[in-house]
């Protein structure tokens, strides 16, 4: 169509010349857009998720658009920008204007993404089923870019959002909960006797003609050493800690992320974080936010202890570190993190934040560097307590529990569930323990080989002669004869954690480093699924959890070991080279994005019977035995005991009722592959449509209108072929297993 004449095409060749006169008909009458954002996508040379402002090149001779220019940024760059607003527990998410979600912390990295995304809406991230309904006035103020806050009840506490609109196309919020609202942040001591030098993470840099020159006499204190046994590869100094600030630290994150002149960046930090510099936070023209040195020096002393300790398994630890809630990280034995690096993001301080009364352990994984399997061991460090007197708690509440600094006679009268003897200065003389804080101020971890780490902990389980005959034959591990007097049974140990993910396991102890599919988040519903099935559905002492990954990974062909890492960017120097290893060519890769549907357990230790202990005799297609479980006192940990456990043998050739029985409580995350019968669209979330603004809508008569299918309810037969479809494809034996939101293949 051009100018009111009708051109009718009679194949389909050739068509983007055919329809020219079409498309710049449409251009000449459509308005001239100041500009536009793009959706979310891939950046094709590598660099993540990316958007794009672009601006349309009108003549002003035909009033054709001739062109565009555009500028991208990627959406790790937008975040860098915004986490250095945040504080405490506060997070901070993007959408645009059809509530498509494009920034959230439950949300993946976008460095790590395989394919365009795909849009969750908001309400699926910040509503459970509906609820609370107080968010879905905040999603439509964000959705027409109005600025605003308001407070809703979630989690079981008041959160605040403050959101307002940005470029037109977005609405973003930071959420706040009550312990946030005001603001606070550690002092500098004002005793600095006890508080020497300091060092940066970039350790050799001191080596540097420029920190040589501004620094004498630094590099060779620090007794760098390189390649060590007990860290390959690695610069490290095992003489001293070193100071590392996360991006959210720097007033500029984005100046910071690439290889430029670090020598420099040593020196400056050096000099800042040992008060050789004014600290000018990002308002007084400074480089880093305002107040990280005092974190710098309250966690000073604790290098003195880590160097100086001694106890039998020192020899195992391979890193101790603290990890503050402002971003400071201070590690032992000083040496190198990775630029993007921030502890308040990693699993083990997101572990101790969430219990923060008890000691976190977590199980094994392979070490960022390459040394081999390891296990880390965490605390939460609670804020300090604030001077309040017993009748301030009283009028807070009369029976208690009270909030941080009032007295206390157990963790159960404490909001933070801990109770403890204070050893600041200020309760030098207060003869009564006081409640702790309710917010997590920091996490202090240490890092152990998990070969050492299971071998002793086996050790302390291994049972003693109680004046039974055969009572240490049948200690953990143990083979000896059942109670048919026949031979095959043993006793099975296992540490498991609250998520019912095992520690311990004799397969994790002779599985190659390099296969963590073998050891690495292992289920124990995939070792003992008869017991894990009790513990689920008989006792709830576990309950399920189910959620719809729409960003997940998947791999193109079966799972196979790595054989080695050359040629994985594994040291820091590395991974920080983002000119090698960030772009022109990207990585080949077996992977690719689908969607996942996402199971995991939680404990409910409230389950425990009062004896603080479960029990059971099974008897089922894998095994047989009698158990025992409890919970391991101020841990995340639980204890599972299987006497007289022997294996079940089946008849067939593959035990398919075992297999079918492990499956059923087994974490994981699962392909959608034929999406699900129960699917509904929410009209409320969906895109609206629009149609093109024109310059003089009295030139072109268009009736603004969209084909649309029709709405019907199924038919009785259409639903129960849609059954009979699911029980078809979940018999056992063909691969498949039966969801509530759809058929998943038991492939990841």
């Amino acid at each position: 169509m051009n100018d009111g004449v009708m051109v009718r095409l009679s194949d389909g060749e050739d068509l983007i010349n055919k329809m020219r006169p079409y498309f710049d008909y449409l251009s000449q009458r459509t308005m001239e857009w100041d500009g536009l954002w793009t959706a979310p996508y891939l950046d094709a040379w590598g660099l993540g998720v990316a958007i794009t402002y672009a601006v349309p090149a009108v003549s002003k001779i035909t009033g054709r658009t001739i062109g565009v220019a555009g500028v991208d940024a990627t959406l790790e760059e937008i975040e860098h920008f915004l986490i250095r607003y945040q504080w405490g527990a506060v997070y901070t998410f993007i959408i645009n204007k059809q509530g498509e979600t494009i920034l959230h912390p439950k949300l993946k990295n976008s460095l790590s993404l395989l394919e365009d995304p795909i849009f969750i809406t908001i309400s699926q991230l910040e509503q459970d089923k509906g609820h609370p309904r107080g968010f879905s006035e905040i999603e439509k103020d964000l959705r027409n870019l109005k600025k605003g806050h308001k407070t809703i009840f979630k989690n079981g506490e008041n959160i605040t959002y403050y959101y307002g609109g940005a470029g037109g196309e977005y609405g973003f919020a930071f959420v706040l909960t009550k312990s946030d609202q005001i603001y606070r942040r550690a002092q500098e001591p004002q005793d600095y006797r006890h508080n020497t030098t300091s060092f940066w993470n970039l350790l050799i840099e001191y080596n540097s003609t420029l920190a040589r020159d501004k620094l004498p006499g630094v590099y060779e204190h620090l007794e760098v050493r390189y390649n060590d046994s007990k860290y390959p590869l690695l610069t490290v100094s095992e003489k001293h800690s070193s100071i590392f600030f996360a991006p959210k630290c720097h007033c500029d994150p984005n100046k910071y992320f690439f290889d430029e002149e670090l020598d420099d960046k040593t020196v400056h930090a050096h000099k800042y974080i040992n008060l050789d510099e004014p600290d000018a936070g990002c308002d007084g023209g400074g480089q880093y936010e305002k107040g990280l040195r005092a974190d710098v020096k309250i966690t000073y002393p604790i290098e003195e202890y880590w160097a100086s300790r001694q106890f039998e398994w020192i020899d195992q630890i391979k890193w101790t570190y603290v990890g503050m809630r402002s971003g400071v990280f201070r590690t032992y034995p000083g040496h190198r993190s990775t630029r993007l690096y921030d502890a308040t993001t990693r699993a083990w301080f997101k572990r101790a934040k969430r219990d923060p009364t008890k000691t976190v352990i977590s199980n094994a994984y392979m070490d960022s560097a390459g040394v081999g399997k390891i296990i880390t061991i965490s605390q939460a460090v609670f804020e300090g307590l604030p001077v309040i007197s017993q009748e301030e708690c009283v009028r807070k509440s009369e029976y208690g529990p009270w909030p941080g600094g009032c007295e206390c006679k157990g963790d159960n009268e404490c909001i933070s569930r801990r109770c403890y003897m204070s050893g600041a200065a200020k309760f030098a003389n207060d003869l009564h323990p006081r409640c702790a804080t309710e917010r997590v101020e920091a996490v202090t971890s240490l890092d152990m080989l998990y070969n050492d780490f299971y071998h002793q902990t086996v050790q302390i389980m291994e049972s003693t002669d109680d004046g039974k005959k055969d009572y240490k034959k049948r200690g953990c591990g143990r083979a000896y004869k059942c109670p048919d007097n026949n031979w095959g049974c043993q006793t099975r140990c296992y540490l498991f954690d609250n998520e019912g993910y095992i520690l311990t396991d004799d397969d994790f102890v002779s599985a190659n480093d390099l296969d963590e599919k073998k050891y690495k988040e292992v289920s124990l519903g995939k070792k003992e699924g008869e017991i894990m099935k009790e513990l689920v559905y008989k006792y709830g002492l576990f309950v399920r959890k189910e959620y719809v990954d729409f960003q997940g990974t998947c791999t193109i062909t079966p799972y196979t070991p790595k054989v080695t890492l050359s040629g994985i960017p594994m040291i820091p120097e590395e991974q920080d080279d983002y000119y090698k290893f960030k772009g022109p060519i990207p990585a080949f890769s077996n992977s690719y994005g689908c969607i996942q549907d996402v199971v995991h357990y939680e404990a409910d230790n409230s389950k425990l019977k009062e004896t603080g202990m479960l029990t059971g005799n099974i008897s089922g297609p894998c095994m047989s035995g009698f158990y025992y479980v409890t919970a391991l006192p101020k841990t995340n940990l639980f204890v599972l005991v299987i006497e007289n456990w022997k294996r079940n043998s089946s008849d067939k050739i593959f035990n398919f009722n075992c297999k079918i029985t492990q499956s059923l409580v087994t974490s994981g995350a699962f392909r959608i592959i034929n999406g699900t019968c129960s699917a509904r669209e929410d009209e409320s979330n969906s895109r609206p449509q629009l149609c093109p603004l024109l310059k003089n809508e009295s030139l072109v008569n268009v009736t603004c209108d969209y084909n649309a299918s029709n709405k019907l309810a199924p038919r009785w037969w259409e639903l129960s072929w849609c059954l009979f479809y699911l029980l078809l494809m979940s018999a056992p034996g063909l691969g498949f297993r039966s969801s509530t939101r759809g058929l998943v293949s038991n492939t990841t």
